[in-house]
């Protein structure tokens, strides 16, 4: 009898799905994105976007109260929850 091809199948199955995880940990959208990341994930225009975010429906985050350049930052659950809100 030939000897099978595949003699460590439990480790091979075992590599696949640790490769398959790090696939799909590449395709998660970062959590903190700029204002022009936000607005593409959300597809919306500039214009809806802004609105959107002068009337408090999408949160910023501002850094500049910590001393730091005026930066926003959003989260993408926030952005998520937001328009779910709508």
């Amino acid at each position: 009898m030939t000897e099978p091809i595949l003699s460590d199948y439990p480790a091979l199955v075992s590599a696949i799905t640790a490769i398959g995880d790090k696939l799909d940990a590449r395709n998660v959208p970062q959590t903190w994105m700029n204002k022009e990341q936000a607005r593409k994930y959300l597809n919306l225009g500039k214009e809806a976007f802004q609105k959107l975010v002068d009337d408090g429906t999408i949160p910023i985050h501002d850094l500049s109260k910590h001393g730091i350049a005026r930066i926003e930052r959003y989260n993408r659950i926030e952005l998520d929850e937001a328009m779910k809100s709508l």
